[in-house]
């Protein structure tokens, strides 16, 4: 028995190290075949690469050597073959990269070329085929270049000889034209001539004719003017005459000379009364009077102010806004006046000297619609229907005789007032 089991031992013990015999030659037997695979891929990618090294040398025109390689010697060779054709003063002088614009290009010294040559050599200027791609290059553009200008210069100059071929056949028939246009010109200039020198001998003969007729006009319009001289003259001594008689004329000054009602009921200590006058004598709330009595020569003499506050049709209730002297208190029958104010018809007056006088409370704007509130007019002008004329104020370097309104008012004989005493009835 254990004789038995030591045989299956043994055997189990060669079969395994026949299994791993086994796999151990196949696995050398794969990697020696993936080895010659890579050997023949290396062969063939080494003569790729020479074709390819053949192949990119030959636009160098430098001839590879043995086992496709490049030469030194020969490749030294081309690179000066190529130095003397492109950087060299020979070839500058053959291929310049700039023409000249007329004649021949002068030649470079011989001293000059010799140190050129000579700092080439011992340089590394150009040395390597990129640098000299560069001057082969740019030569190679200036010429297409130039070879682009010629062409289109040289189509430029066909075009230009195609069109004067064209226009030759062409310019004795325009020539041809432009003279019958002329010669037709020519006679409408002739015609119009004739036809203006008609038109002249008609203006000259009514002309002439004017001419005897304006002679007749002139010496009657002469007698004329001479009778209408003596009327003008005429004139003007009787306005001189008139204008002597208003420099003596003396300006009538406007007085207050008429009552308009009295003071009825009057409240001094409550400030309160009433008047005699009502709206059938237009009066209208708001209408201001002073209150007063005739004195010394019959001038008034005033006390107080009112204005109206309510208004009846017989009476007004007004209030006291200003007395003057508390010794004279407003009574029964005082006068109330305002020159502004008429109980039948409006005031007409009209305003001479400044528009904004700078002494005075209100301008005339100002003063023309306060008047125009209490019912009466101002007039732009001074008429002869103006009840009186209101003077404002005479402007710097000015007095009142400077103001022509002012001056036909004292001819026309119209009372004049000064503004500074009228103001006073219009209130604040």
């Amino acid at each position: 028995m254990v004789l038995v089991m030591i045989l299956i031992v043994f055997t189990l013990i060669v079969l395994v190290g026949a299994c791993i015999f086994w796999a151990n030659y196949k696995d050398a037997e794969r990697r020696a075949a993936a080895l010659r695979a890579y050997q023949n891929r290396l062969i063939n990618e080494a003569e790729e690469i020479k074709n390819l090294l053949a192949k990119n040398n030959e636009p160098t025109g430098i001839q590879l050597g043995d086992e496709g390689r490049l030469s030194p010697g020969k490749a030294k060779e081309a690179m000066k073959k190529w130095k003397d054709e492109y950087v060299s003063v020979s070839a500058l002088e053959k291929f310049p990269l700039v023409p000249p614009l007329q004649g021949e290009r002068p030649g470079i010294k011989k001293d000059d070329a010799d140190k050129f040559n000579r700092v080439r050599e011992e340089s590394s200027y150009m040395a390597t085929l990129q640098a000299l791609i560069n001057p082969a290059i740019s030569r190679t553009n200036h010429y297409k270049n130039r070879m682009e200008q010629l062409q289109v210069e040289l189509s430029i100059a066909e075009g230009q000889k195609k069109s004067r071929e064209a226009v030759a056949p062409e310019i004795p028939k325009k020539k041809e034209e432009t003279r019958a246009a002329l010669q037709k010109e020519i006679a409408k200039l002739n015609e119009q001539i004739a036809t203006e020198k008609t038109l002249y001998n008609e203006r000259k003969a009514k002309f002439t004719e004017d001419k005897t007729k304006s002679e007749g006009d002139i010496a009657k319009d002469t007698e004329e003017y001479a009778a209408y001289e003596i009327k003008v003259n005429n004139e003007i001594r009787e306005l001189k005459r008139q204008l002597e008689e208003l420099k003596v004329k003396e300006v009538i000054k406007h007085e207050i000379n008429f009552i308009h009602g009295k003071i009825i009921r009057p409240d001094v200590p409550n400030k309160t009364a009433f008047i005699d006058i009502g709206s059938r004598d237009r009066v209208v709330p708001g209408l201001k009077f002073l209150v007063g009595n005739r004195g010394v020569q019959g001038k008034f003499e005033y006390k107080a102010k009112i204005e109206v506050k309510k208004a009846w049709i017989l009476t007004c209730e007004v209030a006291i806004i200003e007395i003057y002297d508390k010794d004279k208190p407003v009574v029964e029958g005082d006068h109330i006046v305002n020159p502004l104010f008429h109980k039948e018809r409006p005031i007409v007056m009209a305003f001479v000297g400044e528009d904004r006088p700078l002494k005075l409370r209100y301008s005339v704007d100002e003063a023309t619609r306060r008047i125009r509130e209490i019912g009466s007019e101002v007039r732009k002008e001074v008429t002869l229907d103006v009840d009186y004329v209101i003077f404002t104020e005479a402007g710097s370097q000015k007095n009142r005789e400077s103001y022509d309104p002012y001056k036909k008012a004292v001819f026309l004989e119209i009372p004049i007032a000064d503004a500074s005493e009228v103001f006073r009835f219009l209130g604040d």
